[in-house]
This record gives C-alpha cells, structure tokens and sequence, in this order.
C-alpha cells in the first residue's frame, strides 16, 4: 500500500479540477447480471447496474480480483488502486481518470459513464477498469455476463494497413510509410518507426510492431516516442502476441518454421516450437497458430504427394514452461491410383479457432477424392475438436457445439460484430442476425472497432487487396461512433508522393511543453501523510503532549509533485 497512499495525492489533486456529482439512482441494479474474472465468478453485497448502456460494477471487488491494492481517499471521493508498476485513480462524478504506469508521469483517459456511489459502494464501468489494467472484457447480452480475463495475449500481425484503440486512442499506420499515427478525437500524434510497422498493438505504456524492413519487433514509448528494437532472431516475422511482460513470436529463419517466447523484462528469448523437416511431402509449408491464454495451439499437419500416411496434429504448447503436448492426431492415408492420379483420405486445408474461460474449440478442415482421375471429385468436410484448457484432455465436437460456442478472442461489442465487403461497413447483430449498413461506397475495408470507434480505411489498390497490395493510388482512414454516426476522415494518403496528411499533427519530437495534470502546473501536491496540515503525529515529552511537525514534507503541506518532477509540466 506504501506507492499508493504516496501517489494518491497527487491524482487526486489533478482529478479534483472538475466538480464532484453525489452518488445517484439514474442507474438501476440488475440482479442478473453476473461478473467472473479470470473464470471466478464474484459475489457482491451491491449488485452491478447499467447505466446508459455501461454495466457499472463494484471497484473494489474488481480491483482486488484482479490482484490490486485499493484505498479509498474520503476526503476526495476518490478511489486509488495499484497493481504491480501501475497505478489508476478515479473520482466519483467524473468523467475522466488518471492511469500511471511505469513511470509516465500519468496519462487522463475519458470515462462514458462516472463512478458514482450506490448503497455505500463505488461503481465504476467495468471495461474501463478491466481495460486499464490490460485486461480483456466480454459482455455476454444473453446470459447478462461479464467477463473478465486479466491473461490478455493482444495480437499484431503482418497484415500492411492496421489499427488498434487502447483506452479511447487510435493507433494505425500506413503501407511502406515508417511512421505510426495515435488519433485521440482532436488531434494527431505522429511518431517514428524507424521502417514500415505492420501489426500494431498497445500494451503497458508502448506501442509494439513489426517492421517490415528489417523483420524485427519493434516498441515505441508513448510518452517519450524513444523505439527500441524487441525481437530479432527471424528472418521473416509472420506474427506475434503480447501478455504484460511476455511476448510470442512466430515466423521463419530461412525455410524453417519456429515459434519464440520473449521475456519482455529481460529481453531472452527462448525456442518453444520448430516445425519439422520433412522431404516427399505435398502442400503444407508451414503450421498454423492460435494463442489463448498461456496456451499455444499448433496445427501442424503433413500429407505424402503419392502415397503413404497423411498426419494433421495438433500441439498444445505452454508458453511459461515452453512443455509441449500433443492433444491429436487425425491421420488419413494417399494411394497412388495412376501415373498423375492419387486418392486421399484427409488432405489439410485449413483450420478456425473458438476460446472461452474453459475451452479450445477447433474446426479442422480437410478434403478428400476418392479418385483424383475424375473432375470435380474433391469433398470438402470439417471434424470438430474440444480442448479442456486446464488439462489438455481432448473430445471429439460437433458443428452445432462448434457454431454455438462462445468466442472471446474475437472483436465482439455488446451484441455485434463488425465487418466489410468493399462496397460497405456493417456490423450484426449476434442474437437476432440482422445486419446493419454503416456505411457504404467504393473501396471500403472495416479495419477494428470498440464501444466508441470504428475505424475504416478507404483504399484504392494499386493491385490486390489492402493486405496483398504494394501500395495505394489513395488511401484514407475514417472514423465513425459505433452505430456509424460522425464519420470523419482523419489522414489521408497519396501514394504518388508516398506521404500521409493527418488531421491535426503534431509530432512527439516537436511538442510543445503541456501543463503537469498532476499538479495543474504548481510543481507540487497535497502531502498525502499530513492532508496538508503540515502537523506530525504528537509525542510525549517530559509527560507534556507536544505535536510534531510532518517529517515526510518538512511541515509544509505540500511535497514535490512526482508526475513533473516539480517542474510543472508534462
């Protein structure tokens, strides 16, 4: 508790430049409503409500779930909670909150929905809490469900135009453009990447990629925009995920396949997984990879090009100990019929991947030709596994089980889905199958989207598709509220000139000095020992009671702010 109540003081102070709103009753309770974190579900003695369409729900049960020291600044009507190097604060009534982590001096992020207190307890909304400790949250419509996973593996991948929000920001890039652009509703913040970043993601206070020049992961301060240089053991990076402090990395070193885990902390990287070699073999090149969790699924499948046995495995890799598990092996076999002609069994086409609290659910797709001589012989079909998490044990499925599980690894907001097909945007709704048109024109690619942005690019292609193309003739990307409402361009691209012009940029080498929100620009804070009385505790001398002076600020009240330095701004 030691770094909260010495920071608490000075969030607080930054916190309390807006007025304070009581606790009220405009929400309602939901006895239904049900909150797990990390697959525990959790009791309160006030249940969670819903308030303008934000499930609000108790922070301090949250907050000590998920591992956290909470304290309660009365005074303030405010909450303070540290876990681990991250430190948040809220304040009843307001709409904003202060995240520090690492040392960034403190970040103010927006809030839909302000705690407010009910029956004695704060509530605050849910995804922001989770979110701001890098957790994952899932709101299930149907079963009013809350969940809350704090093994929050982020993936980036190599795809060339990409985005990601984190805590209300817009982080993307463009093709071939080294720069990587943060977008928060007013202006733009441009930092350098060193070379082309594919696959972006936000985790801790850094913003991590590939660069595609070089095949390295890379990672660039927020505060700062210093890059560092992650990962580089490949010589072709296809993806990567992110957890906290520990990184997966997949791709080649030459024409071998391998799968790395990286210690974010120490910067070791160690071999988890390497596809074997095998000559003679027919189509597949290279496995395929699911990460949920600590668990790397692998599938991993090899077929003769004449005739023998056919093997599709699928390996399940703990990424803390790097032990490896083999959970099948559906085998098929290939005959030679003819010169050219060959019938087979199980050929492997390809796979999908489903993940709640308890389970993997895999559809492995194959096909089969039972004579190759004949046109239009081929058989398309699926078989469907489920993988207990906890032990690895394996059961066969069903396409029904399959088609009904839950997906918590997918971009699910409240009861839609969203998605594209060129001609428009458009999300569906999960429980009733309708679809709704957001927007619609030429050329249009649905790229990520939470509670408040969707964001879009709008692309003509100089050949292919946007994760195919080598370049554009024109590129824009937009933003729009989650029902498609104030669309906005806010950069724009020329391929001609190669060159971007974002609404409102600045960038982080050239920013001008902003005011601490710390300490509004004083260079100090509120002591938090002595509450600004600059009085001690009171000792006895010679029998006679003698008040002391506070020790921790020299009797004066007030400390030096510690998100400035004492310097007054950011």
């Amino acid at each position: 508790m030691k770094l909260i109540k010495t920071m608490s003081a000075f969030f607080a102070a930054a916190m309390m430049s807006a007025f304070i709103v009581p606790g009220n009753n405009a929400a309602f309770a939901d006895d239904g409503i049900t909150v797990t974190v990390n697959g525990n579900r959790l009791a309160f003695d006030q249940p969670p409500v819903i308030k303008d369409g934000r499930t609000l729900v108790p922070l301090r049960a949250i907050f000590e779930a998920l591992g956290a020291e909470v304290l309660w600044l009365g005074d303030e009507q405010a909450v303070a909670a540290q876990c681990g190097d991250t430190t948040i604060v809220m304040v009843v009534g307001q709409n904003q909150f202060i995240k520090e982590a690492d040392g960034d001096g403190g970040v103010v992020y927006d809030l839909d929905v302000p705690p407010e207190i009910i029956n004695g307890r704060t509530l605050v909304p849910a995804r922001a809490v989770a979110e701001a400790l890098d957790c994952s949250v899932d709101w299930d419509g149907g079963t009013q469900t809350v969940t809350i996973s704090s093994e929050k593996w982020i993936d980036g991948s190599n795809a060339p135009t990409n985005a990601y929000i984190h805590n209300g920001v817009v982080y993307y890039s463009f093709i071939y453009q080294p720069y990587i652009y943060t977008y928060d509703g007013s202006s733009t913040k441009t930092y350098a990447a060193g070379g082309s970043p594919l696959g972006i993601v936000v985790n801790g206070n850094k913003i991590y990629y590939i660069n595609k020049d070089n095949q390295t992961v890379c990672a660039v301060n927020i505060s700062d925009g210093k890059r560092e240089t992650v990962f580089a053991r490949l010589s072709e990076i296809r993806d990567f995920s992110v957890c906290g402090d520990k990184m997966v990395v997949m791709g080649f070193d030459g024409d071998t396949q391998h799968a790395y885990r990286v210690d974010l902390t120490s910067g070791s990287a160690e071999m988890i997984y390497t596809r074997p070699n095998r000559d003679g073999l027919f189509v597949e090149k290279e496995s395929n990879f699911a990460l949920w969790k600590q668990n790397l699924f692998v599938v991993e499948s090899f077929s003769p090009v004449l005739e023998g046995e056919s093997s599709c495995k699928l390996l399940m890799i703990d990424t803390e100990t790097g032990t490896s598990e083999e959970v099948c092996n559906i085998k098929g076999t290939a005959t030679q019929i003819g010169f050219k002609d060959v019938s087979y069994t199980h050929r492997y086409n390809g796979a999908a991947a489903k993940f709640d609290n308890d389970n993997a659910y895999f559809e492995i797709q194959f096909s089969r030709n039972e004579d190759s001589s004949v046109r239009n012989n081929i058989e398309n079909f699926s078989e469907y596994l489920k993988i207990d998490l906890q032990n690895g044990a394996m059961t066969e499925s069903s396409e029904t089980e399959y088609e009904g599980a839950a997906d918590l690894a997918s971009n699910i907001t409240g009861e839609w889905t969203y998605g594209s097909d060129k001609s428009r945007v458009y999300r569906t709704n999960r429980s009733t199958g309708i679809t709704e048109t957001l927007l619609s024109g030429d050329d249009l690619y649905y790229i990520t989207n939470d509670n408040s942005w969707t964001v879009v690019l709008k692309a003509e292609t100089t050949g292919g598709t946007p994760t195919s193309t080598k370049g554009y003739k024109s590129a824009e990307i937009l933003v729009m509220d989650a029902d498609g409402n104030n669309l906005k361009t806010i950069n724009s691209y020329n391929g001609s000139s190669q060159t971007s012009s974002p609404t409102g940029e600045i960038s982080t080498e050239d920013l001008a000095p902003e005011t601490c929100a710390v300490c509004g620009g004083s260079g100090t804070v509120t002591c938090s020992y002595c509450r600004g009385t600059g009085r001690g505790q009171t000792i006895s001398i010679l029998g006679m009671p003698t008040e002391q002076g506070c020790t921790y600020c020299g009797s004066s009240g007030r400390r030096l702010c510690a998100g400035c330095g004492g310097s007054g701004q950011k």
